[in-house]
C-alpha cells in the first residue's frame, strides 16, 4: 500500500479534486487528499497525500509558494481570472519602468481574499455567495512577497515569477499590478512552480501516470473515461501492486516531507508503542506549548508529537 506525498503536475481544464480521484482509483489507495487546491485553468504542482500521509497534511511547510502568472491588461473580470465576464476595461499601459514597480510589492503587505474564493464565512466559502450575487465582508490578511520578477511581456500582457507565502492570492496580485500600472487587468494563466518541498522538478503528468497505470500516454482515455466509456475503448490497468512498484520513486515518505520538525528517539520499539495504546512513549512529557516532534522508536517514525494548551497528543502513523 502506497503511503506518503506524490506531487502531480496539474494541467489546465482539470480539476484538484478529478486528480485526487484518478490517484485514488488507480493506485486503490482509499485515503488520498491534496494539500491545496488549484483552480481548474492553473496548471502546475499539486501535492497528493495518500493512506496515512493525510494526517500529516497540517504539519507540512508549504509556506512558501512559487507562481508563473500571466497577467492580461486591458480588462479586469468579476472572478479575477479568464473564467469571468468583463468588470471593468482600461486602455493597455505602458510597460516602461514596470521591473522597478515589481519590486514594490516585494515585502509583507495586507491582502483581501477575493469573493471567488473557498475562504469561508459563517461556514460558507465565499464564491458560493458570490454566484449568488451576495456580498460578503471578509477581512484582509496578512501576507508576504519574497520576490517578484519580471518574465516576459507582450503587446497587452505581462508575465512575472512570484515567490510568496502560503495564503496569497496570484488574482488580486494581478489586479494590484494592473491598477498600478494605471489600467485594469485580470490573471489570464497560472503555473504553480513550488509548494514547499515539492516542485515541479519532481511531479508527475497525467500521461507519465496513464503510462505507469495502463502502458499508454493517452490519460484521457486511460484515467477518465472509467465505466461511461464504451467496452471497446476501454485500456486496460494493471495490477494494482505493480502500480504501486511503478509510482514508488516518485513518493516522499514522511520523514522527508516533515525533516522541518525536530526530531526525538524514544528508546522503545514501534511495537511497544503500538501497545501503549492512548498513553504516550517517553520522552514527551517535556515539550512546550506549540513544540512539536518526529517521533521515532527504534529508527521508525511512528508519528508527530504536539502540545498545544498543555496537552500533548501523538498523532500516529498508525492506527
Amino acid at each position: 500500500m502506497i503511503s506518503g506525498f506524490m506531487v502531480v503536475d496539474k494541467p489546465p481544464a482539470v480539476t484538484s479534486h478529478d486528480i485526487v480521484a484518478m490517484v485514488r482509483a488507480v493506485t486503490g489507495v482509499e485515503k488520498v487528499g491534496h494539500t491545496g487546491t488549484l483552480d481548474p485553468f492553473a496548471t502546475g504542482v499539486l501535492p497528493l497525500a495518500l493512506g496515512a500521509a493525510t494526517r500529516f497534511i497540517r504539519f507540512l511547510d508549504e509556506n512558501l509558494k512559487v507562481y508563473d502568472a500571466t497577467v492580461k491588461l486591458g480588462a479586469s473580470t468579476t472572478t479575477g481570472d479568464p473564467e469571468g465576464s468583463v468588470l471593468r476595461e482600461a486602455p493597455i499601459p505602458s510597460l516602461d519602468g514596470v521591473e522597478d514597480l515589481l519590486k514594490t510589492f516585494i515585502g509583507e503587505r495586507m491582502q483581501t481574499p477575493p469573493a471567488y474564493s473557498a475562504v469561508k464565512v459563517e461556514g460558507v466559502p465565499l464564491y458560493k455567495y458570490a454566484r449568488r450575487g451576495e456580498v460578503k465582508e471578509v477581512a484582509a490578511r496578512p501576507i508576504r512577497i519574497f520576490d517578484m520578477r519580471l518574465v516576459d511581456t507582450g503587446p497587452d500582457w505581462l508575465r512575472v515569477e512570484i515567490h510568496c507565502t502560503r495564503g496569497t492570492y496570484a488574482r488580486v496580485l494581478a489586479d494590484d499590478i494592473a491598477v498600478a500600472l494605471g489600467s485594469a487587468g485580470h490573471l489570464s494563466a497560472l503555473r504553480r512552480l513550488q509548494s514547499g518541498l515539492f516542485t515541479l522538478e519532481n511531479a508527475l503528468t497525467l500521461p507519465a501516470l496513464s503510462e505507469a497505470v495502463a502502458g499508454t500516454d493517452d490519460w484521457m482515455r486511460a484515467l477518465r473515461g472509467g465505466k461511461h466509456q464504451r467496452k471497446e475503448d476501454r485500456v486496460q490497468w494493471r495490477p494494482r501492486a505493480d502500480v504501486a512498484a511503478a509510482l514508488a520513486p516518485r513518493v516522499v515518505t514522511l520523514e522527508t516531507a516533515l525533516k522541518h520538525i525536530p526530531a526525538v528517539e524514544v528508546g522503545i520499539s514501534a511495537g511497544e508503542v503500538q501497545r501503549l495504546g492512548e498513553r504516550l512513549p517517553p520522552r514527551l512529557d517535556t515539550l512546550a506549548d506549540n513544540e512539536r516532534r518526529l517521533v521515532f522508536a527504534g529508527g521508525v517514525l511512528v508519528g508527530v508529537a504536539e502540545r498545544l494548551a498543555g496537552v500533548t497528543k501523538l498523532v500516529r502513523v498508525s492506527g
